[in-house]
This record gives structure tokens, sequence and C-alpha cells, in this order.
């Protein structure tokens, strides 16, 4: 498991590169908040640093994340990693 996360977060970090000088697009991060856990393992796999543990909880106690609004480069890596399946990501669609 350990070596798969190192292979995938290695790949990730070589698309990003080709994928960020080719085309800069914005992402969206939905957090199914009823879904997290708050184990906080989006938080430290996210290249950005754009995932944050939240004071706030969900109805069943557990500290949710929460995401900054800008910056997202849709590279997926909390949506593989969240045992939960409680993260989105959608491009956004800018109007004109």
């Amino acid at each position: 498991m350990k070596e798969r996360f190192k292979n995938l977060l290695h790949e990730n970090k070589m698309c990003y590169r080709r994928f960020h000088l080719i085309r800069p697009l914005l992402y969206q991060v939905k957090i199914l908040e009823d879904g997290c856990k708050g184990c906080q393992l989006c938080v430290h796999v996210c290249p950005k640093h754009l995932l944050k543990l939240s004071s706030r909880t969900n109805e069943r106690g557990y500290f949710i994340v929460e995401w900054e609004d800008m910056g997202c480069i849709g590279c997926g890596l909390c949506y593989v990693i969240c045992p939960e399946q409680t993260i989105r990501i959608y491009a956004k669609i800018e109007n004109g």
C-alpha cells in the first residue's frame, strides 16, 4: 500500500508539471461533510495545501475537512486517498 501510494504521488507530480504547463484549469472541491471522519489523509496529500481540518463537526461528531476556495489543480489525490469517498472534484466552468 505504501509503495502504491508513493508511486501514485510521483506519477501525479510528473503529470501535474506537464498538465500545468499545457492547460491551467481551475477546479472546485466538494466535500460531503456527513461522510467525513476527519482522518486528514486528504490534508496530507494535497500538493497545494488547500485542505485543512475544520473546528466544525458533522452530525456524527467528527471534525470535518474544509477546502480553501482557490488554487485546486485537479490532481485527484484527495479523491483517491479518501477512505470514505466523500470528496468530489469538478472543473470550474467560466462564463464568458
